[in-house]
């Protein structure tokens, strides 16, 4: 299945649960599916060419440097005093960090520890504390939608 049926699936049955499970606002559940999609996108990661990879890398270098344009810091070179934002900010340029270091060191075998169910609550557990419960559940949503349309499930 090509990247864009699974980003479909996700943007669609994130949205949809969330709708029957009390998400009624229309931004919420825009976001949900932006969120669904991506998610859907998520296990394909350990493939070098997939298109989830390609916008993953793209947005973690242009995320590493908004935050660090954010800093306050301007062009100088500082290290500012750690405001929640600037503690969040850091905790994203961690979690960029181990995402590089994970795909070059370590190159997991396509339909691998990606396309596990231990991978797909990983996942959701991290968008918990990112992003709180709706994204969450469409992030478990959508990585769960991808695991089933490629019918490669497995516990770890």
């Amino acid at each position: 299945m090509d990247w864009r049926s699974h980003a479909l699936i996700g943007a669609v049955s994130a949205p949809v649960l969330l709708f029957i499970l009390g998400t009624h606002g229309l931004v919420e559940l825009a976001a949900v599916a932006v969120m669904g999609a991506f998610a859907a996108l998520v296990p394909d990661l350990d493939h070098q060419a997939s298109k989830g990879r390609q916008v993953l890398d793209t947005c973690a270098i242009a995320a590493a440097f908004l935050v660090v344009y954010m800093s306050g810091c301007g062009t100088s070179i500082c290290i500012p005093t750690l405001s929640a934002m600037q503690s969040m900010a850091v905790l994203s340029l961690a979690m960029l960090g181990a995402y590089f270091v994970f795909f070059t060191l370590f190159k997991p075998a396509h339909r691998g520890i990606t396309h596990s169910l231990a991978a797909c609550v990983a996942f959701a557990t991290l968008a918990y504390f990112m992003f709180g419960t709706a994204l969450a559940i469409a992030g478990l949503i959508g990585y769960a939608s991808h695991l089933l349309a490629d019918k490669e499930i497995k516990a770890i």
